[in-house]
């Protein structure tokens, strides 16, 4: 096989798995930083400085391509092992409804969701100052998954969100130091969210004569859309071995337009009206990202190097789903996330000519305050412990493996229905989470 078709076979792959594969959130949030296993291998320190040396820095600032010599493919393979367990759940109905006990699994087990995510770059060296790239990433993700009896059901049952990223890049060398880089985000979005809803309630409210969850029914919403942002960098390399990077990556705003469905509808003619299947729309922001990296050799054979990200999840007030149909009002989950950092500590060993071994560490602070915590992302503060090796199998190509273990503080839920707008008849919910994950990727760089 050429190298020509082999670097086509590695993008292609990774542009049809990105769209097709399940995404658990390996960071924060519903954020993915797992895009490069040179990087994993250090937690992501020093990545917005191109501390791992190859292509996969275009995902974190795109004048990493300032540091590239020569062209470039790289394929990276990154498997997500979440568990996240979910115990002493316990819900119960509004007051109003008369605080009856919502029966149900209490300990549904673990929600997470395991998946493999893809990624592809190119490196092209136009000349010494002007350098192409591109980038096909899975930048945003997340799926979580009940069983359909579980207490919690009216507050959520599946979500996930999927994307694909396709960033064009091009690259400056303003001054012999200084880089600059500015590039495209297109990007593909699709949501797929489902839960319980209690007829029986509904109907007690209204004066029929049924017990409160005698009659469940299930809804289900999805979408999709493309939008379109920016990303754009600087790097500084004030001496050879010495590397300071910032990069910005702006937020993608999508208007996801679906369906939603009913199913178990009571053969009651108002409410058969109001939860008759209708196209949807939700509105989507991705944050917008801010990030400070370095890199610096201490000799020959050893370098240190450092991260700090700012996301500004503060974008994400609530989720709001609107319905054509005229008789559904829209629903809506109140998020009021906060914004949040991330930073990162990693050194770098190189054994011999062929051989390098990382190591880094991390602190991940969740975005999620405590009083909107939701079943669908149960998310809580996180920290990185990474190791990872690259090897030099032949003068045009490397690999890479690199290895995270992610622990998450203990997380709790604790949401009220007080029986109005949206978030009536879901009841009330309080449940205990307990998360780790485990990250494994393998990368193949080819140099032409």
């Amino acid at each position: 096989m050429s190298k020509g078709s082999l670097k086509g076979n590695l993008l292609a792959a990774a542009a049809a798995v990105a769209i097709a594969a399940p995404l658990p959130a390996g960071a924060a949030g519903y954020l993915l930083k797992e895009q490069s296993a040179s990087g994993q291998g250090t937690s992501f320190a020093g990545a917005t400085a191109n501390g791992m040396g190859d292509a996969t820095g275009l995902f974190f600032n795109p004048a990493a391509l300032g540091t590239i010599e020569g062209n470039q493919a790289v394929g990276v393979l990154s498997g997500v092992f979440p568990t996240s367990k979910t115990s002493n759940a316990r819900g119960t109905r509004a007051t109003r409804l008369g605080g009856s006990t919502i029966l149900g699994t209490s300990d549904p087990g673990d929600i997470g969701m395991d998946a493999v995510i893809p990624s592809g770059y190119l490196a092209y060296t136009v000349s010494p100052d002007v350098k192409l790239g591109l980038a096909i990433t899975a930048p945003w993700g997340l799926s979580t998954d009940y069983p359909e009896s579980w207490t919690g059901r009216y507050h959520g049952i599946h979500s996930s969100l999927l994307t694909i990223n396709i960033s064009p890049t091009v690259s400056y060398r303003l001054m012999p130091d200084l880089t600059i880089a500015g590039g495209l985000q297109f990007q593909y979005a699709k949501a797929r969210l489902s839960q319980a809803v209690d007829f029986g309630s509904i109907l007690a409210a209204t004066g029929v004569p049924i017990a409160p969850g005698s009659r469940d029914g299930v809804g289900e919403v999805k979408g999709d859309d493309w939008g379109v942002g920016f990303t754009a960098g600087m790097l500084y390399e004030p001496a050879k071995g010495t590397r300071f990077g910032v990069s910005y990556r702006s937020s993608v705003f999508h208007e996801l337009d679906g369906d939603s469905k009913f199913e178990g509808v009571p053969a009651t003619p108002a409410l058969r009206a109001s939860f008759a299947g209708s196209p949807v729309r939700a509105k989507v922001a991705t944050p917008d990202i801010i990030s400070f990296g370095a890199y610096h050799e201490l000799t020959s054979s050893i370098a240190v190097m450092a991260d700090a990200q700012w996301t500004n999840w503060s974008r994400f007030k609530e989720l709001r789903i609107r319905y054509r149909n005229p008789l559904r009002t829209d629903t809506v989950t109140d998020e009021n996330w906060d914004d949040s950092w991330f930073f990162a500590l990693g050194a770098a060993y190189k054994w011999n000519d062929k051989l390098t071994l990382r190591f880094g560490v991390a602190y991940d602070q969740t975005p999620v305050t405590d009083q909107y915590r939701t079943p669908r992302i149960p998310d809580e503060d996180r920290y990185w412990v990474s190791i990872g090796a690259g090897y030099q199998v032949t003068d045009s190509i490397r690999t890479d493996i690199g290895y995270s273990h992610i622990f998450a503080n203990k997380a709790k839920i604790d949401l009220r229905d007080n029986l109005t707008g949206s978030d009536a008849f879901r009841g009330n919910l309080s449940a205990d989470y307990k998360a780790h994950v485990d990250v494994i990727a393998l990368q193949t760089k080819i140099t032409f």
